[in-house]
């Protein structure tokens, strides 16, 4: 009896350290979340951009403000928009209200987690609870990011060649940057595209996302997932094959994709409308911001944290005034990065298949 009550004992403890060890991975996720405003917070004490600040806070015209946060929704909807067409040309009849929900699910993820690597598992695992075929899924999710990856090295490239050098006489290291982060996307944009065409290539990739789930605890009992990938993998290439085979379909989805792009991009420019009598060029705030957006791909920590920052603050100063930079990206993180933890955050919370509870 008392070796059992030890046993026991030791089972509470047990859990205990584990239920803190969850408990400090989640703080710590929290933190890195709120990095990005500690970040700017230290910035405006050091550069005394307090009382613009507050300048800004009394004197903002919050309707421009409104249009910036506008322009996020309608961002947030045309991904869904992408995802549901990929979706019911696989025949897959998901509804628009869970293409919503797997869309916002996606964005809270790669929010929070390093490289967005969560955002693309975890959308899989969700549209996968709800019914559509695992192969299928992860044939949208992939579709979807060389989609994004190829726009966003098109939109960045048409910058460059009519911006660039106006960029380079105010940012000396601009080519660097610019070439760095070209190559990167480039690297990322021929892998997925060897995924989609390669079946070795393929079926290595899933295992690798099934081994992230389990490392996410979506999955327990990979060995029994693996004996599915077979499977999955078939449908996987089906789906890849429905694609090809309704290639009309592509030009339409890279256009609502610039679509989603712009309407990022030109959030800026409300802020600037917000802000300050003067404005920019609209065409000026959409090169810069693909620009940005471009190189942060390259930062490795959730929301690109850190490097989003330090890239806004060399290119808003060709736009904002001094005084009002660092309150321009606090805004325009509030408005991006912020909205879609809390937004995304709470879809994840309320969502049917619960992703948020097998996160450890």
């Amino acid at each position: 009896m008392k070796w059992w009550t030890n046993c026991h004992v030791r089972h509470d403890f047990l859990e205990k350290d584990i239920n803190l060890f969850h408990m400090k991975k989640r703080i710590f996720k929290l933190l890195i979340v709120l990095s990005s405003a500690l970040l700017l917070i230290i910035l405006m004490a050091f550069t005394n951009n307090w009382k613009d600040l507050a300048h800004l806070i009394k004197n903002a015209k919050w309707y421009w403000l409104a249009a910036g946060f506008s322009c996020m929704v309608v961002y947030w909807t045309l991904d869904a928009v992408i995802l549901h067409s990929l979706a019911q040309t696989m025949t897959e009849q998901q509804p628009l209200k869970d293409s919503i929900r797997v869309t916002m699910i996606g964005q809270f993820f790669n929010a929070i987690t390093p490289m967005a690597g969560a955002g693309q598992p975890v959308q899989v695992y969700v549209m996968a609870k709800d019914g559509i075929k695992t192969g299928h899924a992860a044939s949208i999710i992939i579709i979807k990011t060389v989609l994004h990856q190829f726009v966003i090295v098109i939109y960045a490239i048409a910058a460059y060649l009519f911006k660039g050098g106006e960029f380079y006489t105010q940012i000396p290291e601009f080519y660097y940057f610019f070439l760095l982060g070209i190559l990167v996307n480039m690297a990322f944009l021929v892998f997925y595209l060897l995924f989609l065409f390669n079946r070795q290539a393929a079926k290595k990739v899933l295992l690798f996302v099934f081994n992230l789930l389990r490392k996410f605890k979506f999955i327990k009992k990979v060995d029994k997932v693996e004996k599915k990938l077979e499977s999955e993998l078939n449908s996987f290439s089906e789906g890849a094959e429905i694609i090809q085979r309704n290639w009309r379909i592509i030009p339409y989805l890279v256009i609502a994709q610039f679509l989603q792009f712009s309407f990022i991009f030109a959030i800026p420019y409300f802020i600037q409308l917000a802000m300050e009598p003067q404005s920019v060029s609209m065409v000026n705030i959409l090169a810069a911001q693909s620009m940005i957006t471009l190189i942060s791909m390259l930062v490795p920590t959730p929301g690109a944290t850190g490097g989003i920052e330090g890239l806004s603050y060399m290119f808003y100063g060709l736009f904002f005034s001094k005084a009002f930079i660092i309150p321009a990206i606090l805004v325009f993180r509030i408005l991006t990065y912020y909205t879609a933890v809390i937004f995304g955050g709470l879809f994840a919370l309320y969502a049917p298949e619960k992703p948020l509870q097998r996160e450890p």
